[in-house]
């Protein structure tokens, strides 16, 4: 930013100096003075994704494997659009559809056909057209412009959803049956998928239940969730699965959780999991967003509020820590607050204003908070230190990103 801003002022400057010679040219008995080259310049933006926390994977994508709790920027192009934080690594897509990654490698996460980890971004092997990218803890996924989804990396529970259940495959293939898909979101080691039609399917590991079946069977093809239909939005946390509901009437909104709920991350009152998908009550009507992390879950209202519930022993609630388990939503934040996005990692949370800035809350220690140094968990929300222009956030083990736009001066 200081850069750009010096050259601006040597443009500012010679464009000056060349006005002030052409205005000595027009005065009584003055000698013309030789054409000036005209200066101009374009004002545009780049679009870069920043990251803080945990480097030992080299999962910041920085060239490093340092460790850091304040902002710096992947090295990786200036038109990024969206990210995604996995365990201990990430992935970043193009506005051209192409898939960038970086960070840990040993089950072939970054799907550039090895399994050597990367400190900087390389391109994911096959793919475009992408609209979306999600990470579990170590595989991916990839929804396709067409509503075709793509997968890779690890494979032990068909979280892959190739049919087959193997130790990991390096390279993307397309996940079976799902055609017409709109949205995508990976848990621990099992996966959720929305079709345009409002249906949700889930494929992978079924432990605990979160593939909303009735049962604890895994998966390795999606299957139907039965019981929810006009679905809107989902959100898949380390074993425990959530969904918006729209009435079909107006905009009123239902939340709906299933799976495990040691922490009480089902929001149901109770510490006991359920394989079918149930109601939370005690939310807002109007639901904008919804994110689920290790225990705990979160979603946003309409007017900026947030309701979280579920494990709070490090803050993860935006409360104050080592309280019990909240099994039932309570109002962390008020209305008003600006907020437009959650993003739960596994212990902390992110939340993107409307202003571009970033607030963080939860566990603290390897800065992926990025607003004080390591070791402490957070009292509450409180801003990212030097982070402007964001415009979508993720979070994933210990470290944290986010898509921010950077202004820059092209001049000729």
């Amino acid at each position: 930013m200081v850069k750009v801003l010096r050259r601006w002022w040597r443009l500012a400057r010679l464009a000056g100096c060349t006005a002030l010679a052409l205005g000595l040219a027009g005065t009584a008995g003055a000698v013309p003075a030789p054409a000036q080259a005209r200066v101009t310049a374009t004002l545009t933006r780049y679009h870069l994704v920043a990251s803080w926390g945990a480097n030992g994977n080299a999962e910041l994508g920085d060239g490093t494997t340092t460790s850091r709790w304040q902002p710096g920027d992947v090295r990786t192009s200036n038109d990024l659009t969206q990210v995604a934080a996995g365990l201990v690594h990430a992935l970043a897509v193009r506005s051209d559809g192409t898939v960038w990654a970086w960070g840990l490698n040993a089950r072939g996460e970054l799907g550039d056909g090895s399994t050597t980890g990367r400190g900087e971004p390389v391109q994911v092997a096959g793919l475009t057209g992408i609209a979306q990218v999600a990470a579990g803890a170590f595989f991916r996924l990839a929804l396709r412009s067409d509503g075709t989804v793509r997968a890779w990396g690890a494979n032990q529970n068909g979280q892959l959803g190739r049919k087959t259940v193997t130790g990991h495959e390096v390279t993307p293939a397309r996940v079976a049956v799902l055609n017409h898909v709109t949205k995508i979101a990976a848990g621990n080691d099992f996966a959720l998928a929305l079709r345009s039609d409002g249906i949700v399917f889930a494929w992978g590991h079924g432990q605990s239940g979160q593939l909303g079946t009735g049962g604890t069977a895994d998966s390795p093809v999606p299957v139907k969730i039965a019981g929810l239909a006009r679905v809107t939005g989902i959100a898949a946390g380390s074993d425990a699965s959530l969904a918006t509901e729209n009435n079909g009437i107006s905009a009123i909104t239902s939340v709906w959780a299933w799976g495990a709920n040691q922490d009480g991350q089902l929001g149901d009152g109770t510490l006991a999991g359920h394989a079918t998908p149930e109601r939370v009550t005690g939310l807002p009507v109007y639901i904008a967003g919804l994110s689920a992390g290790d225990g705990f879950a979160a979603v946003l209202g309409t007017d900026g509020s947030v309701w979280d519930w579920g494990a709070n022993g490090i803050g993860e609630l935006g409360l104050a820590p080592h309280t019990p388990a909240v099994t039932r939503p309570v109002n962390a934040i008020a209305a008003g607050s600006g907020i437009t996005q959650l993003a739960a990692g596994v212990s902390h949370m992110l939340a993107l204003k409307s202003d571009g800035t970033v607030l963080s809350w939860g566990w603290n220690q390897s800065g992926q908070l990025g607003r004080d140094p390591a070791g402490q968990a957070s009292a509450g929300p409180g801003p990212v230190t030097g982070l402007a222009g964001a415009t979508q956030v993720s979070a994933g083990w210990q470290s944290s990103y986010a898509v921010h736009t950077v202004p820059y001066l092209l001049g000729s």
